[in-house]
């Protein structure tokens, strides 16, 4: 029961920081082709950053030890 909900949990945020990831690309993209400078460039680094740090702490979650369960 446990190991189902650790990775339906592990499922849902692995996408979630993919989507963040996948966004800030875009918004990145956005910010050069517009031009916009240090602000929208800085904000759309943050978002892949903070999208792939969300998907290492999802694979790590995710490797956590049920052993111990009966």
């Amino acid at each position: 029961m446990l190991t189902n909900i650790i990775s339906l949990v592990t499922g849902c945020v692995t996408f979630l920081g993919g989507f963040l990831v996948v966004w800030g690309a875009v918004s990145l993209g956005m910010a050069i082709r517009e031009q916009q400078g240090g602000p929208a460039m800085g904000q759309a680094i943050s978002g892949i950053a903070g999208g792939a740090i969300i998907i290492a702490a999802a694979v790590y979650f995710g490797q956590l030890d049920t052993s111990w369960l009966p």
